[in-house]
């Protein structure tokens, strides 16, 4: 929800001047526009085309066959990871794997190789899975089978056509909590900004998106070097009421425009691999950074709840490993809605250490070089973004010898300003416990987040900027109560049941409770400006993902948000509990 909580320059010339037409249209669900307001992906084998960008949480090699001995089989499996080349901690890219996979294909001993990516219970990390045909007479037509039928690929070089899409219908009661003019009036995202939203008792609608182009990657001669690039358009595509406009409307963009450069030396563990143009990043989980908390996804723009745009406008992005240590260090300049592009860039870098494939450490440095974004401080006035730095310290721990099913993960977040005086803090601690060996794996995990707000009586500017933190998973943090606060100066306890009937049946249940740090609330939604009750509200929300098949799957959502005080006073008693239905088909090839 990054610039939920701002006003940019052309953002101040819609509204007019002072300090309550400041506040206006920051926070007025351009926080939903940003993050996304759909549950993506899924579980077992999920769409590796809506998964670009994410990081890869673990590495699994599994044997359909034996070579004769357990410690020739684990030697190969060492063998397919060096050929692989691809380790925790690396961006996921269906090019560069498809290309490595091919690579594993032409290995002795293996007649045969296949790759799938799976979402574990956080579904922002993702673990490929490498499954080799061993001890088998290699079949020398099978051996050369793409893994697509619109790819083309060898040991060299690998061609695939993209195209992937998806449609959903969506229904949400009393939206806006009963009171949309309340929290829309003035929001430029809505067809009638001077009047608000007019959704009525319930806004129903249907959305789609298709997303095609062509992507590859080829070694450059007999060297170690890879180029790789793609391009593709997208048109989505929205028709019926939506919590903002009931208009038909489509559009056209160019989305993904890339081109990258490898260096994956076979008889090294050295990676170098550079890339420029739009395309996708998240860091980490979305915590601090998301390919969604960048986007509008609203308005003018359909797809409000499909969130189909991923890319940056314009990024560059440089990963080097080595062993257990890699370093990402990225330029971004997000895609804004133009008229209120906020001209933001974020420079930064990410160092991560991994002590084992579940074990791991990092720390990211993030600098603003320039940014029209305003932060309003009360009887200060406003302070421009340009000029903030964000530090991060992040772990991740888990060990089956140690303590099985137990996973544990913190992050602690700071923030300065190099032009005033500015001490801001975000973090948040997981402990979670998943029971494998039990019928339908059930897990059980508690995770509290704190974003500080700003308290009108130091001298200091507090509330921390959440930068491009969101996602459609793991920090929308409540898909619908979401949508009318932003994620700076609040609190939030969630507690996740997680469920998987069948590999690839995913079942979770989350519940939320939010808390403000603050009633001062500058920055957030403008009807909750000004707090009478820290009590932010509650939700429940239950999410079905369902891998059909390797291209086709199916998300269904079902929450039921609770108003807190704060929010029934905003609408002076008017606030009704917000639910949401949600049905999603998503398909790649």
């Amino acid at each position: 929800m990054a610039r939920g909580r701002f006003l940019t320059s052309k953002a101040r010339q819609i509204v007019g001047p002072g300090v309550t037409a400041l506040t206006l249209i920051a926070g007025i669900g351009l926080a939903l526009a940003q993050n996304g307001a759909g549950i993506g992906g899924g579980p077992g084998p999920v769409g590796e085309l809506q998964s670009a960008g994410l990081t890869l949480d673990r590495i699994e090699i599994r044997l359909e066959g034996t070579t004769g001995t357990s410690q020739r089989d684990q030697a190969l499996r060492q063998k397919v990871l060096r050929t692989l080349g691809v380790r925790s901690g690396d961006q996921w890219n269906t090019l560069l794997v498809g290309q490595a996979v091919a690579r594993v294909r032409t290995l002795p001993g293996i007649s045969q190789a296949s790759h799938e990516l799976v979402r574990q219970i956080n579904p922002d990390t993702v673990t490929l899975v490498v499954t080799l045909a061993v001890g088998k007479e290699r079949d020398a037509a099978s051996s050369r089978l793409p893994p697509s039928p619109l790819s083309w690929e060898n040991e060299f070089a690998h061609v695939r056509l993209l195209l992937n899409g998806g449609f959903g219908a969506f229904s949400d009661g009393n939206p806006w909590f009963n009171s949309p003019r309340s929290f829309t009036l003035g929001n430029p995202l809505v067809r009638n900004p001077a009047i608000g939203a007019g959704t009525g008792a319930r806004a129903s609608w249907g959305e789609a998106y298709i997303e095609y182009g062509i992507g590859g990657v080829t070694r450059l001669g007999q060297s170690d070097l890879y180029l790789y690039g793609a391009i593709t358009g997208i048109g989505p595509a929205s028709f019926g009421r939506d919590i903002f406009r009931h208009d038909t409307r489509t559009s056209h963009n160019l989305e993904k425009a890339y081109v990258g450069l490898l260096y994956a030396p076979t008889d090294s563990d050295l990676r170098v691999n550079a890339s420029v143009g739009r395309q996708n990043f998240t860091l980490n989980d979305g915590f601090l950074i998301a390919q969604y908390g960048s986007q509008y996804n609203a308005g003018p723009r359909p797809g409000i709840y499909l969130a189909p745009r991923t890319t940056h406008d314009m990024s560059a992005l440089l990963n080097v490993r080595f062993g257990n240590v890699t370093s990402t260090s990225f330029f971004l300049n997000p895609n804004e809605y133009e008229p209120l592009e906020s001209r933001t860039q974020l420079i930064g870098t990410n160092l991560r250490y991994t002590l084992t494939p579940k074990f791991y450490l990092d720390a990211t440095y993030i600098h603003v070089p320039r940014s029209d974004t305003a932060y309003g401080i009360p009887g200060v006035g406003n302070r421009r973004r340009e000029g903030l730095s964000t530090a991060a310290g992040h772990i991740r721990w888990a060990d089956d010898a140690v303590a099985p099913g137990l996973w544990l993960e913190g992050e602690v977040a700071h923030q300065w300003h190099r032009d005033f005086s500015m001490s801001a803090w975000a973090g948040y601690g997981t402990v979670g416990y998943i029971a494998r060996h039990v019928s339908w794996t059930p897990s059980l995990s508690y995770r509290f987040a704190h974003f500080s707000g700003d308290n009108p009586s130091t001298t200091r500017y507090e509330r921390f900027d959440t930068l491009f933190s969101g996602g459609l998973n793991e920090w929308l943090q409540g898909i619908t109560i979401n949508k009318a606060l932003t994620q700076g100066n609040r609190s939030t306890h969630r507690i996740r049941f997680n469920v998987s009937p069948d590999p690839r049946l995913n079942i979770t249940l989350d519940w939320f409770l939010h808390r403000a740090d603050q009633l001062n609330n500058l920055g957030g939604n403008p009807a909750l400006a000004n707090l009478k009750s820290a009590d932010l509200g509650q939700e429940w929300q239950l999410a079905t993902r369902w891998a059909i098949s390797r291209n086709l799957f199916f998300v269904g959502v079902a929450s039921y948000a609770l108003p807190g005080r704060a929010i029934k006073l905003a609408t002076a008693g008017e606030a009704k509990p917000w639910s949401s239905l949600q049905a999603q088909f998503y398909w790649n090839f």
